[in-house]
């Protein structure tokens, strides 16, 4: 679908919002046969519990797409700069606030950042489709399967069948004889999987790495990195639907790429931050005399100073 599309673009600082609706999403809308008159676009909706000021002014949502079947909604999709994230956060709530909303009630919510899509139902916490969009053709069945209007009716009736299917491998791809890859520009700050999570040496750039697992492997592949370092490997590998094998010497580096792959429980992690965060509030100093006794209870690293030739 995105054959002539160079997504470096998502890169660049113009290519915004507006770029993802235009560019990404309408060929989307347009291939899984919605008509104009099934995409109400930007429908404000008034917040079913909030008001503003003394004057009680109701406040709006607005969601970009919300896609009619019959006289029913059957999904809402929110489209959003290359910078944001869609996996979790604000753009995450927001979404589900328009997929519950009372003029909406529908059961599936999807993100789009032009990087990625993300698809979720509201009877299960993890999303039941999630992609980097340049592999769009690998989920194609899978994309029909949930979203077409086709799959929403039968008779007069919506059905929500739950969609798993194995992603075919191309007979054409030849591994011996892929071509190398053009320079690539690199965007080491762009992936906050990577940048800031940890200092580890050998850190490769995540961008590169990403687009030699495509070029040289399909989805479902095993990728072996056997010198694994800071995990960029694995992770792009796992990222672009792929398998991996980690190795390293190092229990360091395994132990880092095993944290940063964990599932995540959200409810226990909610539920570790509401303790934390009562315990905070309960023991809280109110004054500089209170914030000065609790530092002295705080014990502090005891600064070192070595002589020259020292270790």
């Amino acid at each position: 679908m995105f054959q002539d599309f160079d997504f470096q673009q998502l890169y660049s600082p113009d290519f915004k919002e507006d770029s993802v609706r235009e560019v990404l999403i309408l060929p989307i809308i347009h291939r899984l046969g919605y008509k104009n008159a099934q995409v109400v676009r930007s429908k404000s909706l008034q917040h079913p519990f909030l008001k503003i000021g003394s004057k009680k002014r109701p406040v709006n949502l607005v969601p970009d797409y919300l896609f009619k079947i019959e006289d029913s909604y059957a999904w809402v999709l929110d489209a959003k700069s290359p910078t944001e994230t869609i996996t979790s956060g604000d753009n995450l709530e927001q979404i589900f606030s328009y997929a519950i909303h009372p003029e909406v009630r529908t059961k599936f919510f999807s993100l789009c950042n032009g990087k990625e899509f993300i698809l979720f139902r509201q009877d299960e916490k993890q999303p039941i489709l999630y992609f980097q969009l340049q592999d769009i053709e690998n989920y194609w069945d899978e994309i029909v399967a949930y979203l077409s209007p086709n799959s929403f009716q039968s008779g007069k009736n919506f059905t929500y069948t739950s969609v798993k299917k194995a992603r075919a491998k191309s007979e054409v791809f030849d591994y011996v004889t892929r071509p190398l890859l053009e320079e690539l520009p690199v965007y080491k700050q762009s992936a906050k999987r990577h940048c800031g999570v940890h200092g580890y040496f050998t850190k490769q750039v995540w961008n590169v790495v990403q687009e030699y697992i495509r070029n040289f492997s399909q989805v479902g592949d095993i990728v072996l990195d056997p010198f694994g370092g800071s995990g960029v490997t694995a992770i792009e590998a796992l990222m672009t639907d792929r398998k991996s094998i980690h190795i390293d010497l190092n229990p360091m580096s395994v132990f880092m790429v095993n944290s940063l792959i964990a599932p995540v429980d959200f409810d226990n992690l909610h539920q570790a931050f509401t303790e934390i965060k009562a315990e905070y509030l309960a023991n809280e100093p109110k004054s500089d005399i209170e914030v000065s006794k609790a530092l002295k209870n705080i014990p502090i690293p005891k600064i070192y100073h070595c002589q020259k030739g020292q270790m």
